[in-house]
């Protein structure tokens, strides 16, 4: 499971004082009269981008190698390149290029060998023997054994590492009584039974287990260069990786470079010598370096959603949406007042439009949501009653379950909404929800930004009280969305715990048949609904940009571009 490059909030920003109540009246009452302008103007394109469009003369050749260079943005610089405590989406982007667990991902997202190149499958799914390769190299040419994946997934479970996926190794045997703190380490079912024979026994058979092995919690780690620089062993010419690039730059506040690694053992099919990570948060920010020619690929969200139809008049195919596994939601610390009683938070839920936030200010960038799970294959995701209502209706019934909970507008709710400061369109999608809730209900709703490292920390000390947040799936099994509200886990950021959801889904882990395992999910996802732990705003699509000469490129749920597959034609700028 992944966290979306965005919760957030500024560091000591004066929004932390107290709430200036009469003047955030007054702006909201103000807001509330523009919001149909406001809306207007975000879904109106200008018909101007922030730069010029530069035309290419592309070749199907590849460029030569002095050119195989990609220029890539990260959304937010990585929180942490330790691939047992990464748990944002930079981090994993870039740690996904600089290591490789026993499986990997194809250029298209379907799972592949990586340093395990082949396995077998016994005592009925809960015995795993992975047969590594010979030549899987570190980035210094030494060997990489099954010794190395059984440092790192110990690493990963001892409490002493403070993993956050830690959870997400359960399924092994004793994992879970070591994050618990009942056994030690060393007796997680995890053994290596020869220099590249690893064998992981489970505690019962779990279909989706080979898809969970790319992440970054998966991955093997080099104990020497952990053992030798502590915490420092992730700056550049400590990092001992072994994917097809290593670390050689980090710069503060700036951009990572990424090498080809001449030790990795599919070496000759990686073709970019070079990757250039340059963090920029604003979406406007980074559209205008694309246009400049600055940068070659764009991740979601790629440009500001006012620019969307534009853009893709503009650009043509170098725009690329996709639907992508993941959902956009606002959190709520659910044990303390005011997100303690159940009705407020259905109020809240129901009063969104999210037509209008999807159709007005995410512009085809998402979705609208009303549950947790986003689309799957053969899984049949279960919405509340209230979603097909009328508005008029879920307003009335909106209104009657917030006087229920106490508040009304000579009593209004008053509380902080926290977000990531990321430019202004991500200022008005928050503003609209702030806006909606003070029309239909009178909500005082205080906007709280901060930076995207803060507001995590915020979040996880449980400073805040009411967060945006989103879940981008680890893999095809909605398990990697219903893990998140399992009391325990460590991103439970919220709170959450209901002993009849915590027995569905450990039924849904544990029944081998999809047909009923997904069943189960579907129970789990109605129960959700019912309690209203979280607000589900919209599912993701991918919105990409890609310069024409870069290849390689295939769009995939998991919006995932390894930069192995990529590679760069001949190309020049027309006159």
């Amino acid at each position: 499971m992944r966290r979306v490059s965005g919760h957030a909030v500024a560091a000591g920003a004066p929004q932390r004082a107290a709430p200036r109540v009469p003047r955030r009246r007054r702006q909201l009452a103000l807001l509330a009269a523009l919001l149909p302008v406001l809306l207007s103007a975000c879904s109106s394109a200008s018909g101007h981008l922030p730069g010029p469009v530069l035309h290419y003369v592309i070749s199907n050749r590849p460029a030569p190698e002095a050119q195989q260079v990609l220029r890539e943005r990260l959304v937010l610089t990585p929180r942490s390149l330790d691939p047992s405590l990464a748990a944002d989406v930079p981090s994993t982007d870039v740690l996904e290029d600089l290591f490789e667990g026993l499986l990997t991902l194809s250029a298209n997202g379907q799972m592949a060998p990586g340093v395990a190149q082949s396995w077998q499958i016994t005592d009925h799914g809960t015995r795993y023997i992975f047969h590594l390769r010979a030549d899987a190299r570190w980035s210094n040419g030494q060997p990489v054994t099954a010794a190395d994946f059984v440092y790192a997934w110990r690493r990963e479970v001892n409490p002493n590492t403070a993993a956050e996926y830690a959870q997400s190794l359960s399924r092994i045997v004793n994992a879970q009584a070591i994050i618990d703190g009942r056994k030690p380490p060393d007796t997680l079912g995890v053994t290596a039974l020869g220099p590249h024979t690893l064998e992981v026994r489970l505690v019962h058979a779990t279909p989706y287990f080979l898809s969970m092995l790319f992440n970054t919690y998966y991955m093997p780690l080099y104990p020497p260069a952990i053992r030798k620089w502590g915490m420092a062993w992730t700056r550049p010419g400590h990092l001992v990786s072994d994917g097809p690039f290593y670390l050689t730059q980090w710069v503060i506040n700036g951009h990572l470079t990424l090498k080809k690694n001449p030790y990795y053992w599919d070496a000759a099919h990686v073709r970019l010598r070079k990757v250039i990570d340059y963090p920029i948060a604003s979406s406007a920010a980074a559209l205008a370096r694309y246009l400049a020619g600055d940068v070659d690929l764009v991740d979601d969200p790629a440009y500001p959603p006012s620019d969307a139809a534009w853009l893709r008049r503009a650009l043509g195919t170098q725009v690329r949406v996709a639907p992508m596994y993941g959902t956009g939601y606002l959190g709520m610390l659910l044990h303390e007042k005011p997100f303690d009683n159940r009705d407020l938070r259905l109020a809240l839920a129901m009063t969104l439009d999210r037509r209008v936030l999807d159709d007005k200010l995410l512009a085809g960038a998402g979705v609208p949501a009303h549950s947790l799970f986003p689309p799957l294959p053969g899984f049949t995701r279960q919405s509340p009653a209230w979603a097909h209502w009328p508005m008029a209706k879920r307003l009335a019934v909106a209104r009657r379950l917030y006087r229920a909970a106490g508040y009304s507008r000579a009593h209004p709710l008053r509380v902080k909404l926290l977000y990531m400061i990321q430019g202004v369109q991500t200022r008005n999608f928050m503003e609209a929800i702030a806006t909606m809730w003070h029309q239909a209900l009178g909500a005082d709703i205080e906007l709280w930004q901060e930076q995207w490292k803060v507001m995590l920390q915020d979040i996880q000390y449980k400073n805040a009280k009411l967060f945006w947040s989103s879940w981008v799936g680890d893999y095809p099994s909605p398990y990697t969305f219903a893990h998140q509200f399992v009391q325990g886990f460590a991103m439970n950021y919220g709170d959450y715990d209901n002993p009849t959801y915590q027995a569905v889904v450990r039924a849904a882990v544990d029944e081998p048949n999809r047909a009923r395992r997904y069943a189960l999910y579907a129970k789990a996802d109605a129960i959700l609904n019912r309690d209203e732990p979280f607000i589900p705003l919209y599912f993701y699509n991918s919105n990409d940009l890609v310069k024409p000469y870069v290849a390689g490129f295939e769009a995939n749920v998991m919006d995932l571009h390894l930069a192995r597959y990529l590679w760069i034609r001949q190309h020049s700028v027309q006159p």
